[in-house]
């Protein structure tokens, strides 16, 4: 089957959290393709949204009429999960989570009522491979990733049973990313089992993997492939991959550590 052609001329994209990082990355590859691209983080962007505001989230669909909305803001906080401040488990809660249910629903609504009453559009959601297993460290983070995989998914459904055509939506699940979400707190312990891969993801291709979904049906992108299969596989034995968690979190460390030192840290 020969591939479609993604071309956004004429089309406009929403990517939430493009201050920087991957998001700002999505947004040039979106723009490479032909989008009219509005960026929007809580600063470093074109245009200011607090993802966790429902209310401002539906102004901004309802304002640039989206054909692609991708939800990527997010926030790490890792740490001990039991004895996390109360304000920083809202705050990743808020953002990973309530964000993208905010900014889906918002652009399912504006999507499902254009071109006289059938929808048109594609929404795209952030994940992780953190969303399949347990991951000591990153416990709230990883919680709120798998929430917005089942949300994903829910959200399809939804929308088939109520008849909408022409709304998409994917969730693209990467692996550990070199983005200063990482690189802010590389010195953190808490942060070793991001470090578990053979080497973190480059923002590019997980950015490249973002844009190539608008041209395939599929729903759960793993970024790397491989990585996404190994990682299901392991999802299906939590117990294990708990008794295991001391020693893929001292490799995560040796490769944490190189990771400083390449960065000059």
């Amino acid at each position: 089957m020969r591939k479609r052609r993604i071309d956004g001329t004429g089309k406009t994209a929403v990517v939430t959290g493009a201050g920087r990082g991957l998001g700002a990355i999505i947004v040039r590859q979106l723009q490479d393709v032909g989008f009219d691209v509005v960026g929007t983080d809580l600063e470093g962007a074109d245009h200011v949204l607090d993802v966790a505001d429902a209310l401002a989230c539906r102004t901004l669909a309802e304002a640039v009429q989206p054909s692609v909305w991708v939800n990527n803001a997010g926030v790490l906080g890792a740490g001990d999960c039991a004895t996390q401040p109360d304000v920083l488990v809202e705050q990743i809660v808020r953002v990973n989570l309530l964000g993208v249910i905010n900014g889906s629903r918002a652009a399912a609504e504006v999507m499902r009522h254009r071109a006289a009453g059938r929808g048109d559009g594609h929404i795209i959601n952030i994940g992780s491979l953190a969303s399949w297993v347990p991951v000591p460290g990153e416990a709230v983070y990883a919680a709120t990733k798998a929430g917005v995989l089942s949300f994903t998914l829910g959200l399809d459904g939804d929308l088939k049973a109520a008849g909408v055509d022409g709304i998409r939506t994917s969730v693209v699940c990467p692996d550990g990313m070199l983005t200063p979400m990482i690189t802010e707190v590389i010195d953190d312990p808490a942060v070793a089992l991001t470090f578990t891969g053979v080497r973190l993801v480059q923002p590019q291709t997980v950015a490249r993997a973002v844009v190539a979904v608008l041209a395939s049906h599929r729903q759960v992108v793993s970024v790397p492939h491989w990585r996404g299969a190994q990682v299901r596989v392991f999802g299906a034995v939590p117990d294990l991959v708990l008794q295991a968690a001391p020693l893929f979190t001292r490799l995560g460390r040796i490769q944490q550590d190189r990771v400083r030192r390449r960065l000059g840290r």
